[in-house]
């Protein structure tokens, strides 16, 4: 299982509308906030003890997704620069948003193969998390996101 799976389904999710030019002040403060957040969900899902078997698959799932929600819902509390939030929604936040929806229906199949005690089902899920990265990462390399776009890189 990889340290991506769950949590960089999201983690810059809801990275609302950061504005101005490059070097606009809105846009570095936003961009510095949000940073720090992703930086710290980041070393929060590196604390979280990969599963050391089929018991602790569940608690480890439930883990990265309640750090990719508090994640989301910490960057999209913060209030963005205006003059990019159109392409920002296109390219970044409505794709992590997909991103933690599958992340969380990820959550409901590995819940209900342990309600079914369905081991088949359960190791069929641990190989197979969900991997797609909806989100820009070139354009959110390129706007100044570094923690925030590792973040929500979930091919690796």
């Amino acid at each position: 299982m990889r340290r991506p799976l769950v949590l960089t389904v999201v983690l810059a999710a809801l990275l609302a509308g950061c504005g101005g030019g490059k070097g606009s002040g809105a846009k570095q403060a936003y961009l510095a906030k949000a940073e720090a957040i992703c930086a710290k969900a980041i070393k929060e899902r590196d604390a979280v003890a990969a599963p050391g078997g089929a018991p602790d698959f569940q608690p480890y799932v439930h883990a990265l997704v309640d750090i990719a929600s508090r994640t989301a819902t910490a960057v999209g509390s913060l209030t963005p620069p205006k003059m990019d939030a159109e392409q920002l929604q296109a390219k970044v936040i409505g794709p992590l948003q997909e991103q933690l929806r599958d992340g969380q229906a990820y959550a409901a199949k590995v819940d209900a193969a342990i309600r079914s005690h369905n081991s088949v089902a359960l190791l069929n899920l641990a190989g197979n998390p969900p991997k797609t990265t909806r989100a820009d990462l070139a354009f959110m390399r390129t706007y100044g996101f570094k923690a925030c776009a590792r973040a929500a890189d979930t091919s690796g």
